[in-house]
């Protein structure tokens, strides 16, 4: 996806997210609707740190970042998040999310690696 396409994209994702919580009152929503802002948040932070990635790349000649990288740290934005919204954030659930997030990615590049050798 080139620059433009993805700047469109990401503008879009954000305006869905900013019409669906400017237009819906939580407490009239069906609880299966209740997750939607959430993914809409967190597609919008995908596409917003893929967007600046790209213009980095293709503007300052800087490195990529993994995609594992990228969702591993827009899940977890919105995972302190969800916790935050319950009421349930404290400093022990912070450092217990990024001890897993730290532990899940480096297993998973340990995986992926061992994957590409076979």
């Amino acid at each position: 996806m080139n620059l433009k396409h993805q700047l469109l994209y990401t503008a879009s994702v954000w305006l869905l997210l900013l019409a669906f919580l400017g237009l819906s009152e939580p407490s009239k929503l069906p609880v299966v609707m209740l997750i939607v802002p959430f993914l809409l948040l967190f597609s919008a932070l995908y596409s917003l740190w893929g967007l600046l990635q790209q213009a980095g790349v293709r503007y300052f000649g800087r490195g990529r970042i993994g995609r594992r990288l990228r969702m591993t740290v827009c899940i977890s934005a919105v995972l302190l998040l969800v916790l935050q919204s319950l009421g349930q954030l404290s400093v022990r659930d912070v450092v217990t999310v990024m001890a897993i997030v730290v532990v899940g990615y480096l297993y998973l590049g340990r995986t992926s690696l061992s994957v590409n050798r076979q």
